[in-house]
Order: C-alpha cells, then sequence, then structure tokens
C-alpha cells in the first residue's frame, strides 16, 4: 500500500473504540502522521507505552458520549489541518462525518453517515426507491405504538433509531407488553423520537458483507445465519454466518438487492466495509434489516480475510484516508467455504484449559470473563469454520455445537452459584 500514498505524508485523525492491539492504524497509515483519538481504557494505556508510530495521541473516558473528543480534534485541526477523519466503530460514524463537515474535511458526509446509521432514515430511502422494507414508523408516543401494533398479531419489534449489537431490541406481542415495555422506557411526551417499531418478520437472516465505494460493490461475501443476533442475545445460545455457495440462489438475490439498496443510499466515495443483514422471506424475496458503514462483528473480518483475502477494516481505515484500496477477489472463490460459531456470555463455561480441535475448526478463542452478555458482540467463546461448501462448514458448526453441549459446565459446576 506504501507506494499508492501521495509524497506529502498527510495528516490524520483517527477515532478509535477499537482494541489498539488488533487494530494498527498506526501500522496501517505508515507514511501519514497520525493523531489518535481512543477510549481510556487500560488496554489502550499499556499499549501506548510501548513501541507505536502514532505522532501523538490523546484518551477519554466515556467515550460514547463524551463531546469532548469533538472538541479536542477541532482544536488539534486549528493548530495544524488534518487531511482525513478516520472512524471504524458504528458509534463513530456520525461523530467523524459531523466533524468533517465542520472543519471542511474530504470524507464521509452527515447525510451519508446519517442514512447508514439511522434505522428510519435507511429505510424510508429504500422504500422510495422500490426495495421491500418492512412496515415500520417512529415511535413518537404510546398511542403511535399501539396503533402500529393492533394490526399486527403476530408481534412487532421495538428498536433503537441507531442501535446495534441487538442491545435495547425487543419483540412485543399484545397491549400488556407494550403497556410494560412503554412504563419501564418512561417515553417523553416531548422529546425526539428515539425507537422505531416494525412489524415482526419471522424469517431466516443473511448476512452480507464487503467494501463499497461510491454506491457500487467493491468486494462481497454472502452468508446465513445459523440464528438471529437478537435470538442468541435473548436466549444466551450460540450463533453463526456460514457463507452460501457462490451457485445458491440467494447469493444472487442478496447482491442484487445490496445493488438497488447502495444507489439508494447517499453512499460515500471512498471505500468503506458494509454489513447488511436481510430477512430471506420465502415469498417476497429479501427484505432490508439494516445496513452499516463498517465491518460486521463475531469472525466477520476473518471470514473475509480468508474468502475475499482482504482485511475490511484495514481496507475501511486506507479509503477512509483517501488511498484507492486494489481488490483483489471480488467474491469468495469455489472450492472452500467458511462460518463462524460465537457463544454469547452466560454463567455456563468450558472447563479450564480445554480447546475445541475438531477438523473444520481452524481458530479457536475463549475468553472466560464471568457474568452475562448485554449485547451481542459479548461473547465467551468465538470459533473460525471451514469446509469445502456451505454444507460442509454446516456439519462442522454442527459438530462444535455438540461438543459444546457435552462439555459447556453449568454454573454451579463452576462455583457461582
Amino acid at each position: 500500500m506504501a507506494e499508492l500514498i501521495r509524497e506529502r505524508p498527510h495528516r490524520v485523525a483517527v477515532l478509535s473504540k477499537k482494541p489498539l492491539t488488533t487494530h494498527r492504524y498506526d501500522r496501517w497509515l505508515s507514511g501519514f502522521r497520525t493523531t489518535l483519538f481512543a477510549e481510556d481504557t487500560p488496554a489502550s494505556r499499556t499499549f501506548l507505552s510501548g513501541e507505536h508510530q502514532y505522532a501523538t495521541w490523546h484518551l477519554f473516558r466515556d467515550w460514547k458520549r463524551n463531546r469532548a473528543v469533538d472538541q479536542a480534534v477541532a482544536a488539534e485541526h486549528a493548530e495544524q489541518p488534518f487531511d482525513r477523519i478516520i472512524a471504524l466503530s458504528e458509534c463513530d460514524l456520525v461523530r467523524a462525518a459531523e466533524l468533517r463537515d465542520y472543519l471542511g474535511i474530504p470524507g464521509q458526509i452527515l447525510p451519508s453517515a446519517t442514512a447508514f446509521r439511522n434505522k428510519s432514515v435507511m429505510k424510508s430511502l429504500a422504500g422510495r426507491a422500490g426495495l421491500r422494507i418492512p412496515e415500520h414508523r417512529l415511535v413518537d408516543s404510546v398511542a403511535t405504538l399501539m396503533d402500529f401494533a393492533d394490526p399486527h398479531p403476530d408481534g412487532v419489534v421495538v428498536k433503537p433509531v441507531d442501535g446495534s449489537g441487538s442491545v435495547g431490541v425487543m419483540v412485543l406481542h399484545g397491549r400488556t407488553e407494550i403497556e410494560a415495555w412503554a412504563h419501564t422506557r418512561a417515553l417523553s411526551s416531548d422529546d425526539p423520537a428515539d425507537y422505531l417499531v416494525e412489524e415482526w418478520v419471522a424469517t431466516p437472516m443473511l448476512s452480507v458483507d464487503g467494501l463499497m465505494r461510491a454506491g457500487r460493490v467493491q468486494a462481497v461475501m454472502v452468508g446465513t445465519y445459523t440464528r438471529t443476533c437478537l435470538h442468541s442475545l435473548v436466549e444466551l445460545e450460540p450463533h453463526g454466518i456460514l457463507l452460501l455457495d457462490a451457485h445458491d440462489p440467494r447469493v444472487a438475490s442478496a447482491r442484487d438487492y445490496l445493488d438497488r439498496l447502495l444507489r439508494a443510499l447517499p453512499a460515500p466515495e471512498e471505500t468503506m466495509s458494509f454489513h447488511c443483514e436481510l430477512f430471506d422471506h420465502p415469498r417476497h424475496g429479501p427484505m432490508l434489516c439494516e445496513i452499516a458503514c463498517r465491518t460486521g462483528g463475531g469472525n466477520v473480518n476473518l471470514i473475509a480475510r480468508e474468502a475475499l483475502g482482504v482485511d475490511l477494516d484495514q481496507a475501511s481505515c486506507l479509503g477512509q484516508a483517501g488511498i484507492d484500496v486494489p481488490v483483489e477477489r471480488t467474491m469468495p472463490e469455489s472450492g472452500r467455504c467458511y462460518g463462524d460459531i460465537v457463544v454469547p456470555r452466560s454463567p455456563r463455561s468450558l472447563p479450564a484449559g480445554l480447546r475445541c480441535d475438531l477438523p473444520g475448526v481452524i481458530r479457536f478463542h475463549r475468553d472466560d470473563r464471568p457474568g452475562r452478555a448485554a449485547k451481542v458482540s459479548d461473547y465467551v467463546i468465538d470459533a473460525l469454520l471451514a469446509d469445502d461448501d456451505h454444507s460442509g462448514v454446516r456439519r462442522v458448526y454442527d459438530s462444535v455445537i455438540e461438543w459444546l453441549d457435552e462439555h459447556m459446565l453449568p454454573e454451579s459446576a463452576n462455583g457461582r452459584c
């Protein structure tokens, strides 16, 4: 990538809630003068006390709500202008776009970041373009919620308009559950609507991930969820994404929907990663759940490295820095298929030191911290899986599930009852 960087070292601001040990912006942006604005954690301080290539850095507590981050970027820019601002976490995309607009820095603008972050905006734009979307409405009052739910006896889903990781998502059935939800949320009578309600779509879910540039797909892979993220979080049961074979008709349908969706939204001009979730409706075909300008969670990036030969986070970082990112594989090659499995943090755990070495498990990682997952990205075990095709990867996934059922200890066996 070094030969693609222009002669004059550009000054770049990196906004990072990501672990600095795994997201080496300083190495990815070798040749740039990089200033880091990151979350203040013990891990961040330990990393920055060692060898790295950041010119300067600033750490902030309460990262998501701390607007001192924005003030610090603006102050640094006033002393010596930044040429680019880079953000990879979903919670930072709108913040970065606001700063670019305010400071006159090239990159993804606010309408684009909002469309890929606010579920009401993205679905409205998709619907206007003729794409199939779930029926939905902003929750501006309890009466609106009740009126929407009445003609949907199968239930409705209420979710934050800018949520992620299935945090705050609830499936509600009937007026009693709706009234209980409204009471716990203490909906104000004069605040802007922060929640979206939509019809409950009980279908399998597709994960569509890759890179985009100027409203066009650069690289894409399509997989199916073994269980929805919401069910995985609520039930504290494993879920995974298993890539589909190239000839699977769901791949073509998902790609066509994605192409039309990116034309409907104000997509960023630079290369950025995306994570799109589509309802796989048996009669109507793909329907939009959501799309985001960031890399999917779990092992999506590891799957992409194997299937597409590209690190989605690194490519998105370089794209936001103004570098044309070359893509060797636009789709996964036939003859090798990948998937993953993640196990939400729960009172159950594996015996100390036990590892899974089943055929087809090419990476196995465990984190034995106790507790219960509060979001879908809070998992105690994750593994990368591989086989010749989708059916093979499914068999590997099922074998890991059986292995977990056999070895996971109940809460009482770990002395935490």
